[in-house]
């Protein structure tokens, strides 16, 4: 038996920090994912489509994220898909999967309650949360093996405590589960691709949802062969929105250069979110580089969040002769400013006013020109 595990498609995501057409593009392509998983379902002949959880990002979704969903769902035809309801999207009154239900074809299923089901000749242990917050094991329901066929549980929680006091939330105690006499468990929750045990697997986000997700971006192929085996497990790309971690550090000014070639060099920038760190020292030119580089930069990618705080300014002695001019009033401010002992402030201030000085020369100029 062939199984196509993944999850945590938070179909709806709002990006409140992305340009709001962009967050509209970038939503759109998690529903174009879900397509291309569809493509490698039926190019794999996989059996059964396990979606273990948070198939939406929030149960207030409207009709259009309801519709696009059923809309992309229908690309995988007869393949039988379970829609396992987690903490984002859990059976609950407003439940936007049981809202899902009249749009979508039979082969569709959405456990609206603890169930076995059987499927494709295996015995699936379905446990979707009732509740956002669940206070126990919801697989604990789960009975010891009676039977030589397969079994697998689909389910959407933690394997491990994360923080004081939350261990008892939505937390699955897998190993006391596989003494039950479980093959495979498809785990929804944690967005990145982690292997817990030989057995029990979270598949992760089709698509990230954060820069700091380990390995996001994926879906598994699990294969099993019969009751007691272990499962061979394949991990497949499918993500078409990329989110990076980028670090750069700067000892002279030409290194300006040496980022804008990286950045040049990303492929697909509006379909990729950048998180860029910048630490070291510019002159205030440099720095001016830098931001110009920066602003076109943001401009061209989906994204460009910029951590600066590591970053300082260090004027060139002629840089401060510009500043300072003849003896006076301004000498005196970069006196004071280059007192400041806020390495951060310091160079904020430095930079503002060499932007004036430069600004103040460039309009004398202009007002010689016409002379």
């Amino acid at each position: 038996m062939k199984l196509l595990h993944t999850a945590d498609w938070q179909l709806g995501l709002r990006l409140n920090f992305v340009d709001k057409e962009v967050a509209s593009r970038l939503r759109a392509q998690r529903y174009q994912s879900i397509r291309e998983i569809a493509r490698l379902a039926h190019g794999r002949a996989v059996d059964v489509v396990a979606v273990a959880g948070d198939v939406f990002d929030d149960n207030s979704v409207g009709p259009g994220a309801l519709q696009q969903a059923a809309d992309a769902l229908e690309a995988f035809g007869e393949i039988p898909v379970i829609l396992l309801p987690g903490n984002h999207d859990a059976a609950t009154p407003d439940s936007a999967l049981e809202r899902l239900r009249p749009l979508v074809a039979d082969t569709v299923i959405i456990p609206l309650q603890p169930e076995s089901i059987e499927l494709a000749g295996a015995e699936w242990l379905l446990c979707p949360l009732t509740t956002r917050h669940h206070r126990g094991d919801p697989t604990d329901w789960i009975a010891e093996r009676d039977h030589d066929r397969l079994r697998i549980v689909v389910a959407h929680g933690g394997t491990q405590q994360f923080a004081a006091g939350v261990d008892d939330i939505n937390f699955i105690r897998y190993e006391a589960l596989l003494r039950k006499g479980i093959d495979y468990v498809a785990l929804g929750d944690w967005h990145g691709t982690l292997e817990q045990d030989p057995r029990v697997w979270y598949a992760g986000a089709h698509e990230a949802t954060r820069f700091r997700e380990q390995d996001p971006g994926n879906v598994l192929i699990v294969e099993l062969s019969g009751a007691g085996a272990l499962p061979i497990v394949e991990k497949v790309p499918v993500a078409s929105v990329r989110w990076r971690r980028e670090t750069f550090e700067f000892q002279q000014d030409a290194d300006v250069d040496r980022l804008a070639q990286r950045l040049d060099a990303i492929d697909q920038k509006s379909s990729t979110l950048v998180r860029l760190e910048l630490g070291g020292s510019l002159s205030l030119e440099g720095r001016e580089r830098l931001d110009a580089l920066l602003e076109d930069a943001g401009q061209r990618l989906a994204y460009l969040r910029i951590r600066d705080a590591e970053l300082h300014v260090s004027p060139t002695e002629e840089e401060l002769a510009t500043l300072q001019g003849e003896p006076g009033y301004l000498s005196r401010v970069v006196t004071g400013l280059q007192e400041i002992e806020d390495e951060t402030q310091r160079s904020d201030a430095l930079m503002l006013l060499y932007r004036y000085v430069q600004e103040s020369l460039a309009d004398q100029g202009r007002l010689d020109t016409h002379r």
